[in-house]
Protein backbone atom coordinates (compact mmCIF):
# COMPACT_ATOMS: atom_id res chain seq x y z
CA UNK A 1 0.00 0.00 0.00
CA UNK A 2 3.13 2.54 0.99
CA UNK A 3 4.66 3.84 -2.30
CA UNK A 4 8.58 4.64 -2.63
CA UNK A 5 9.37 7.69 -2.64
CA UNK A 6 11.36 7.35 -6.47
CA UNK A 7 6.97 6.47 -7.73
CA UNK A 8 6.74 10.31 -6.79
CA UNK A 9 9.97 12.16 -8.84
CA UNK A 10 8.86 14.24 -11.74
CA UNK A 11 11.18 14.42 -14.94
CA UNK A 12 13.93 16.64 -14.77
CA UNK A 13 13.24 18.25 -17.86
CA UNK A 14 9.36 18.94 -16.35
CA UNK A 15 10.78 20.37 -13.09
CA UNK A 16 13.44 22.39 -14.64
CA UNK A 17 10.44 24.08 -17.16
CA UNK A 18 8.53 24.98 -14.38
CA UNK A 19 10.73 26.67 -12.45
CA UNK A 20 12.38 28.52 -15.38
CA UNK A 21 8.44 29.67 -16.00
CA UNK A 22 8.49 30.86 -12.37
CA UNK A 23 11.33 32.95 -12.39
CA UNK A 24 10.30 34.48 -15.58
CA UNK A 25 6.83 35.29 -14.07
CA UNK A 26 8.42 36.64 -10.84
CA UNK A 27 11.09 38.68 -13.38
CA UNK A 28 8.12 40.39 -15.23
CA UNK A 29 6.09 40.88 -12.32
CA UNK A 30 8.70 43.32 -10.69
CA UNK A 31 9.92 44.53 -13.41
CA UNK A 32 6.67 46.14 -14.16
CA UNK A 33 6.22 47.28 -9.91
CA UNK A 34 9.86 49.01 -10.27
CA UNK A 35 8.26 50.82 -13.72
CA UNK A 36 5.33 51.65 -11.71
CA UNK A 37 7.61 52.83 -8.89
CA UNK A 38 9.92 55.17 -11.52
CA UNK A 39 6.31 56.26 -13.11
CA UNK A 40 4.78 57.46 -9.46
CA UNK A 41 7.96 58.76 -8.11
CA UNK A 42 8.29 61.33 -11.53
CA UNK A 43 4.35 62.32 -11.02
CA UNK A 44 5.48 62.83 -7.29
CA UNK A 45 8.40 64.81 -8.43
CA UNK A 46 6.27 66.67 -10.98
CA UNK A 47 3.52 67.63 -8.73
CA UNK A 48 5.70 69.04 -6.02
CA UNK A 49 7.46 70.86 -8.15
CA UNK A 50 4.58 72.25 -9.96
CA UNK A 51 2.59 73.02 -6.08
CA UNK A 52 5.86 75.03 -5.49
CA UNK A 53 5.69 77.08 -8.33
CA UNK A 54 2.30 78.13 -7.71
CA UNK A 55 3.45 78.52 -4.21
CA UNK A 56 5.54 81.53 -4.91
CA UNK A 57 3.18 82.86 -7.54
CA UNK A 58 0.50 83.09 -4.79
CA UNK A 59 3.13 84.61 -1.94
CA UNK A 60 4.24 86.91 -4.77
CA UNK A 61 0.42 88.24 -5.60
CA UNK A 62 -0.28 88.46 -2.08
CA UNK A 63 2.90 90.51 -1.24
CA UNK A 64 2.00 93.02 -4.32
CA UNK A 65 -1.86 93.83 -3.01
CA UNK A 66 -0.18 93.85 0.26
CA UNK A 67 1.81 96.90 -1.52
CA UNK A 68 -0.98 98.68 -3.35
CA UNK A 69 -3.35 98.45 -0.27
CA UNK A 70 -0.99 100.28 1.92
CA UNK A 71 -0.53 103.15 -0.14
CA UNK A 72 -4.54 103.38 -0.49
CA UNK A 73 -5.06 103.38 2.97
CA UNK A 74 -2.25 106.15 4.23
CA UNK A 75 -3.63 108.80 1.22
CA UNK A 76 -6.73 108.91 2.61
CA UNK A 77 -8.00 111.49 4.75
CA UNK A 78 -8.54 111.25 8.05
CA UNK A 79 -12.16 112.51 9.05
Amino acid sequence: MTKKLEEYRSPTHKVLALLKNGHERLREKYRLLREQVRTTENRVRALTKSRDSWRRRAESAECELGQLKKPSATSQPAS
